[in-house]
């Protein structure tokens, strides 16, 4: 259970200011997963200097560790979170992601949920490349 008292997975996105465009991701976790702890499982905690360009930097929230790469300049910001406004565009343009009506039994069903998302994720970058 997420904290909303709903099945789900934990995704972690790293989207690009100036257009949502999402760089890095993460799937898999359940929703119950603190954020940071499925942050580390990210390409992105690890192997930082593959993902990002030189000297570009990631901006997080607080529940983040801080990293010369990863800072998090304020604990609540006014307009709300670039990755929550990605989550709002993903949902509107892809309305299956607000609510799977898939039955996780096995390993193989909780691959086909995260290739789901995924694509969609892929979908999303598409958009926002072209638009």
């Amino acid at each position: 259970y997420d904290r909303k008292c709903n099945y789900s997975l934990n995704c972690q996105l790293v989207v690009m200011m100036h257009n949502l465009q999402i760089v890095n991701y993460g799937l898999g976790h359940l929703g119950s997963i603190h954020d940071a702890y499925a942050f580390q499982a990210m390409q992105l905690a690890h192997e930082h200097k593959l993902v990002l360009p030189t000297e570009h930097w990631v901006w997080a929230n607080s529940a983040y560790p801080l990293e010369p790469w990863c800072l998090s300049p304020f604990k609540r910001p006014r307009g709300g979170s670039l990755v929550e406004h990605a989550f709002v565009a993903l949902k509107g343009w892809f309305q299956s992601l607000r609510e799977l009506h898939l039955q996780i039994q096995s390993k193989q069903d909780l691959y086909v949920v995260i290739y789901w998302v995924e694509c969609c994720l892929i979908l999303h970058n598409m958009i926002v490349h072209f638009e």
